[in-house]
């Protein structure tokens, strides 16, 4: 495992457990393709989640990529296919939140994401806790991404 791969790793842990969620997953911007590559899942029930490669305008992702904002969102089970975000419907989320990863270039070139089998609001402090990580794993990743 690269340097890059423990500290990614280390910070979606830590993702983890500061918001008290039950998955935390990294996806990088694939601009040919036009679509999410996740790079990094944790706390993921499904073998198959790593390799969701999700159309860059649907979702939560979608609209974290076209607004560059944090967003969360809740949806009842019936509520989630209509979504279309494959990450909470194929790990059965019930909340989810998103930040974009800007690197140095201001351009959005991937999303961080997190989410909830229960239901139930982050709150402010999970929020800013989140927002603190996701901006170290921005600076990082600048540097090896581009």
């Amino acid at each position: 495992m690269t340097p890059t791969q423990i500290f990614v790793e280390e910070k979606l842990q830590q993702l983890l457990t500061r918001t008290q969620s039950d998955l935390t997953a990294i996806g990088v911007l694939d601009r040919a393709a036009r679509k999410i590559q996740w790079y990094s899942v944790y706390g993921s029930v499904s073998d198959r989640t790593q390799r969701i490669r999700q159309q860059i305008n649907i979702g939560l992702t979608g609209e974290v990529l076209r607004t560059g904002r944090f967003l969360q969102t809740r949806a009842t089970k019936q509520e989630l296919f209509d979504l279309g975000e494959s990450i909470m419907m194929t790990e059965k989320l019930l909340h989810a939140a998103a930040w974009p990863i800007i690197f140095n270039d201001l351009q959005i070139n991937g999303a961080i994401l997190i989410g909830k089998r229960n239901e139930g609001k982050y709150n402010i402090q999970q929020v800013e806790a989140g927002t603190d990580i996701v901006h170290e794993l921005s600076a990082f990743c600048s540097k090896y991404f581009i």
